[in-house]
């Protein structure tokens, strides 16, 4: 079990759990849903929280149906409570083993939008500064989420296994009537949740306070069930149970030899707290009741790899109890019950129109334009999860919910509900790099971006960047689309510098090439698609650069100053699901650059073009990527060739230091292999580790700057390497050795340290 996961996990329940010590107040519904039971007890089957452990409730149901106990009222709190809620929709305990099984338990708790799932921009500004903590800020300061999650990833774990379900009058009319518990973070009330949204309702029961945002229903901010109540026995009786089963299973205390950290302290802390309020909850129960406590003591609240033996502990639990299950069983009412409890259809369901509750800054025009949903239309739960991911793709809402509301004539209204960041619109995230090759090449960079989002309704967006290091940047862009056309206009101001340390053949320094430049561009583009962007602009660039003396001796002066304007054009299509390691899908761009050029008096005109494309494919734990390049400058003969493009460095020529080769033409391609050595199943956040090694080629086919006299190498040099990598939450982290032919350097290996730096 990751420790980042379990240590938020374990906080967040403690700062609420502390209320569990003060008196309770439950709302109760007014049905009493045993009241149709007739000629027999009504039984109740309470199912407490627990996490992982909740597998074992689906061994107890698979023995409740062999030995022929119907099952009238369902009563869970978390875990208790989807496991419950699948049940009372008519599944049967070996489609919900099946659904727990195939269910990745992790995605319900890594919230963040995927990167393939983004618009164009923001995959840019998410690859531009990777460290994503989106501080909220204003005028009185820092602002933080009501949550590490948003629980919008959960949502989608839950209608994954639930399908389409429509709203309920009460909970009464499910198949097995059922309740789902949750705490009023108000007030510290035990909320029974007995109609509306059942998948709603049942994730209200699941939200970890202080991890999980909390769910807004009925005008209430509910969290966990178990903060309150964690095995409700009260709520079973209350609705007029004559029996209870009821299966506890909340973390078992720990030894004394087990509390070595300060993790353990609070785990057992908040087991304290659970057991007192389970321990009331237990003097409730008759000689007619039965308690089942099945033994997990292995399994951690979030082993979610462990569910298969969870299971297995609830039907043992359930075996051993088997002569006093038998006061339950009914077999004369049995298939009956059966019958009438068999599962209803809720694989599709058509649509009838769609109903926008939009409580952010953006039109309702352009949510309904990313949900892609037409009415009339057949949908399935995948169709609605894919639906919410595109608009929730956005990156600027908190939350967007579904609930449907069958119409009169059979039909469904998927009703939406989008809420906006609570701590934006505007938001403070950030990039460090460093770069290290044990010899003369020693580069930092930390960086900060300002993204102030919802200046128009369609999703104006101003940005401003700072970045101090070896290199250095002011940016600041305004972004503004034009209604829900997918055109839009921006216009940016800009000033940078950049070094380039350079090296002789032997491996000493020799000084550092400086770029210094103020840049203005506008320009004029469109978004076809999330993936793809195309754009015209106008630019103006006015800079000089230094040189080192091994450059200014073949000059004769040591600055050359610049002034460029023009027109680019540029075409991206990027399906990557991520910038660091992909592993699936391809990025192609491609820019033209025609400018006039003043320089040493003269004007003249060149053209800059640049062809990018990468691909990642991955077979189990396998990934390979390929990498092509190719950067031309042209201009008129014996002018200076004022872009310069370079090679060097980890991935890019492994073995040579890092931009050591640079002139206005390069050619460069590489095949990448890595192998995945870890899959943080269970974790907040995908930080895998890799082991790697690349076959890479590339040349420099024109000198340095256009002179001949700076000529270094004009063939194609092979190059490879091998590397560990860790994809870690600050960007990717390398640690590698390169080697390469022998060219213009006499010893072309190296080893690199690497952070924050994207290849």
């Amino acid at each position: 079990m990751p420790m980042g996961s379990a240590v938020l996990g374990r906080l967040g329940l403690v700062m609420l759990w502390w209320l569990s010590l003060w008196p309770l107040t439950e709302l109760q519904a007014a049905q009493n849903p045993c009241a149709k039971v007739l000629d027999r007890p009504c039984v109740a089957l309470v199912l407490g929280g627990g996490g992982a452990r909740g597998g074992a409730h689906v061994g107890v149901l698979k023995e409740l149906e062999r030995r022929r106990i119907p099952v009238d009222l369902i009563v869970g709190t978390s875990i208790g409570a989807y496991v419950g809620g699948l049940y009372a929709l008519g599944h049967s305990p070996a489609e919900i083993e099946q659904i727990m099984q195939q269910t990745s338990w992790g995605q319900g708790f890594r919230d963040r939008v995927e990167r393939d799932e983004m618009p164009m921009r923001r995959k840019q500004q998410r690859d531009d500064f990777p460290i994503n903590f989106d501080l909220g800020v204003d005028s009185r300061g820092l602002k933080l989420p009501k949550g590490v999650l948003h629980g919008q990833a959960m949502a989608a774990l839950i209608q994954h296994a639930y399908g389409v379900v429509p709203e309920f009058s009460s909970f009464d009319q499910l198949p097995i009537p059922f309740r789902a518990i949750a705490t009023d973070l108000v007030n510290r009330d035990t909320v029974v949740l007995a109609d509306g949204s059942l998948l709603l309702a049942v994730q209200a029961s699941m939200s970890i306070p202080g991890v999980v945002r909390p769910m807004e229903i009925n005008n209430r901010w509910l969290v966990d069930g178990g903060v309150a109540n964690n095995l409700p026995i009260s709520v079973a009786k209350a609705l007029g149970a004559d029996q209870v089963i009821a299966v506890a299973i909340d973390a078992p205390l720990l030894q004394q030899q087990q509390l070595d950290s300060a993790m353990a302290i609070t785990e057992q802390l908040t087991s304290f707290l659970v057991r007192e309020a389970v321990e009331r909850q237990l003097k409730l129960l008759g000689p007619q009741d039965l308690l089942l406590q099945p033994a997990l003591q292995q399994i951690g609240t979030l082993d979610f790899a462990q569910i298969d033996i969870a299971i297995k502990a609830g039907e043992d639990v359930a075996q051993q109890a088997a002569p006093l299950l038998q006061h339950f069983s009914q077999p004369a009412h049995y298939a009956n019950w059966r019958q009438q409890h068999r599962r209803q259809d809720h694989s599709s369901m058509q649509l009838a129109d769609v109903e926008l509750d939009n409580r952010t800054g953006l039109a309702d025009e352009l949510l309904l334009q990313r949900l892609g949903l037409s009415q009339q239309q057949k949908l399935n739960s995948a169709d609605i999860s894919a639906a919410l991911r595109r608009v929730y793709g956005l990156d600027t809402l908190e939350r967007i919910s579904s609930s449907l509301i069958r119409t009169p004539d059979g039909k469904q209204r998927l009703k939406l509900q989008a809420l906006p960041k609570s701590w934006g619109p505007a938001y403070l995230n950030f990039r460090f790099q460093l770069e290290d090759d044990f010899s003369n090449t020693h580069n930092y960079q930390i960086a900060a971006s300002y993204l102030w989002t919802e200046l128009s309704a369609f999703g104006a967006e101003w940005q401003t960047d700072l970045a101090l290091g070896s290199d250095k940047l002011l940016k600041s862009e305004l972004y503004w689309p034009l209604a829900d056309s997918g055109f839009y206009t921006a216009g940016r101001l800009q000033q940078s510098r950049t070094l380039l340390g350079l090296e002789n053949s032997v491996g000493l320094s020799d000084g550092e090439l400086n770029n210094t430049e103020f840049q203005f561009g506008a320009e004029f583009g469109f978004h076809p698609l999330d993936n793809a962007n195309l754009s015209l602009g106008v630019v103006q660039r006015d800079g000089y650069y230094r040189f080192p003396a091994a450059i200014a001796s073949q000059f004769n002066f040591g600055t050359l100053s610049y002034l460029r304007r023009g027109v680019e054009t540029a075409l991206v299509v990027d399906t990557l699901d991520q910038l660091s390691f992909p592993t699936r899908g391809y990025k192609v761009e491609g820019s033209l650059q025609r400018l006039q050029d003043n320089v040493l008096g003269g004007r003249t005109h060149s053209q800059s073009s640049l062809l990018r494309a990468e691909t990642a494919y991955r077979l189990g734990a396998h990934i390979w990527r390929g990498r092509l390049r190719w950067d031309n400058f042209s201009g008129a003969d014996g002018t200076v060739a004022l872009e310069q493009f370079t090679l060097g460095g980890l991935l890019n020529l492994s073995g040579y230091p890092k931009n050591y080769l640079f002139g206005s033409q390069v050619r460069f391609g590489s095949l990448v292999y890595l192998y995945q050595l870890s899959d943080s199943r269970f974790s907040f956040f995908n930080a895998p580790f890799y082991l790697g090694a690349s076959l890479e080629r590339g040349m420099v086919t024109e000198p340095r700057f256009g002179d001949r006299n700076l000529a270094q190498h004009d063939q194609w040099l092979w190059a490879g390497s091998v590397f560990a990598g860790w994809d870690s939450p600050f960007g990717p982290l390398y640690l590698g050795y390169g080697q390469a032919e022998a060219g213009p350097q006499q010893k072309p290996y190296r080893f690199y340290l690497s952070l924050g730096q994207t290849f």
